[in-house]
């Protein structure tokens, strides 16, 4: 650029222009810093809700071991039960938590029954087979059992009424009040 055409009015023109387009730049610059910062903070925040959430709405969540074997199962409902890697059938639906031991078979949990009767119950199995059950019902009866198969058991609660009975291979051995009306129950839960 030739410097002996330029008048003076043409420089401060030109430096002026240019003073003028360093402002714009300058606050352009500071907007998309600020632009920056607030994007910044706000995936802070967005990512600090999602680390520490307040609500996590789930129908199920598996804990796994090391071998990727589900130990504990939070679920509403919780899965048929597995027994040494076969799955059987529950004899109805329930939600809660259930414990399995290092083979996957369910050893117990803390569930309410999705039935009619909506008890809670909280049991502990061996393989295969419950061997104890506490037993609360809607109304407020209560039952607490323990048993091994056939080999014996014994049954307490409050219904109307305290009762307390123990049964050795099939027969009963024990009842009071004498004769309450558990002691004398076919069913399951009471033999």
């Amino acid at each position: 650029m030739n410097t002996s055409n330029t008048t003076e009015e043409q420089v401060v023109n030109r430096l002026a222009l240019a003073e003028k387009r360093l402002r714009l730049a300058m606050q352009a610059i500071l907007l998309l810093i600020l632009a920056v910062a607030a994007l910044g903070g706000w995936q802070t925040w967005a990512i600090h809700r999602l680390a520490h959430p307040q609500k996590l709405t789930l129908h199920r969540l598996d804990i796994v071991d090391d071998h990727g074997v589900a130990r504990v199962i939070l679920a509403a409902p919780v899965p048929e039960p597995m027994v040494l890697g076969w799955q059987h059938h529950r004899d109805g639906p329930v939600s809660g938590v259930i414990i399995a031991d290092g083979t996957g078979t369910e050893r117990g949990g803390h569930v309410t029954s999705d039935g009619d009767l909506p008890n809670a119950l909280l049991t502990l199995d061996a393989e295969g087979r419950q061997t104890v059950l506490l037993l609360a019902e809607p109304g407020g009866s209560t039952l607490f059992r323990i048993w091994n198969g056939d080999v014996g058991s014994l049954t307490m609660g409050v219904d109307n009424n305290p009762f307390l009975n123990m049964h050795q291979r099939g027969s009963l051995t024990f009842s009071t009040p004498q004769d309450n009306p558990q002691s004398r129950d076919a069913r399951t839960l009471f033999r």
